[in-house]
């Protein structure tokens, strides 16, 4: 990986766990190959270095006890928020224990996800559209390790070429051409609009059987995509990847599903539409897991494009800027 763009990365927010993984209180994480440990609850998260500063134990394998983090191996407790160390069970009462405390990074909580970034963010927690408010249902699948990059994974999840021939199984016959879309741009964020129909189906009743999707993008690299039913009805699916080693090349998948309130009163059940996003991605691991390069390249003329192929062109362009906006902010 470029050193520029780890470093840019390292002060990018990424989702390091979800809400539901904090089993007794507590968490693993990584970012870029450093271990990290979540430990809390939805009301106070800290996201801290995984390894213990006394005998360098995975704080992972610890718990919660008491509202603090406790170290397996010796049972030292490290406060919520600070990381300070609070207690070591095997100094006398009354001996001073040494002045240590665990290396903590900023922790936010949203949309069942633990956030955290490694310095300083450079950009504000990423959102999805404004749209998605508190009446929709939301619920976080469980994240998936991937070897490859995280642009990648991205480009991937908004390639609607791909529907007919990755996802047949879970979409049935959906239409091969594209059409042409217009991408918007409004700071780091990237939009577009477009339909999916069926093939085959009578042109008069083609229309009853049409979806709009509306594509979000923040960068660098969290994707929505909003799919809205003739029959009235919104539900949706978000990506973030997480790169959990230095060289980008394994990323963590978390990703969302939701339902409006429309969707609801229809019969949308939200374990039912998490369970087909789930089958979604799981037909496109086979396809990222073996692409080459593994990263998607930001040179835009290394590879062959088609009118289809507009937003990866954008993508790459405007992931660059970014890139150097970072750079001449250093």
């Amino acid at each position: 990986m470029d050193p520029v763009e780890y470093e840019m990365l390292r002060h990018m927010w990424f989702p390091v766990a979800r809400v539901a993984d904090l089993k007794n209180g507590v968490a693993s994480g990584s970012i870029l190959g450093e271990e990290l440990v979540v430990y809390g609850d939805e009301g106070s998260v800290t996201v801290a270095q995984g390894f213990c500063p006394h005998r360098g134990v995975a704080l992972r394998l610890g718990q919660l006890r008491d509202g603090a983090l406790e170290c397996p191996y010796h049972g030292w407790l490290f406060e919520t928020g600070s990381g300070r160390c609070a207690r070591i069970p095997s100094l006398p009462p009354g001996r001073g224990r040494p002045h240590t405390a665990l290396r903590t990074y900023p922790a936010e909580v949203a949309y069942g996800l633990v956030w955290s970034c490694l310095g300083d963010p450079f950009l504000p927690l990423p959102r999805l559209p404004e749209y998605v408010d508190n009446s929709w249902q939301l619920g976080a699948g469980e994240p998936y390790t991937l070897n490859c990059g995280m642009r990648l994974l991205t480009e991937n999840f908004r390639d609607k070429a791909h529907f007919p021939f990755v996802h047949a199984d879970s979409m049935g016959h959906v239409d091969k051409v594209v059409e042409p879309y217009r991408i918007t741009r409004d700071g780091w964020r990237l939009g577009w609009s477009s339909s999916l129909g069926s093939e085959g189906v009578p042109e008069d009743m083609a229309e009853e059987f049409r979806h709009r999707l509306d594509y979000h993008i923040t960068m660098p690299v969290f994707a929505s995509i909003c799919v809205s039913s003739p029959s009235g009805g919104r539900r949706l699916v978000a990506q973030v990847a997480t790169p959990v080693s230095a060289d980008g090349k394994t990323v963590r998948q978390f990703w969302l599903a939701g339902t409006d309130a429309e969707s609801a009163t229809q019969g949308a059940v939200l374990a039912d539409v998490l369970g087909f996003e789930r089958q979604v991605f799981e037909e496109d691991h086979p396809i990222v897991e073996n692409q080459w390069p593994v990263e998607a390249p930001l040179d835009v003329h290394s590879q062959v494009h088609t009118p289809a192929d507009r937003f990866s062109i954008t993508y790459r362009k405007v992931y660059g800027e970014l890139l150097e906006n970072f750079k001449e902010s250093q």
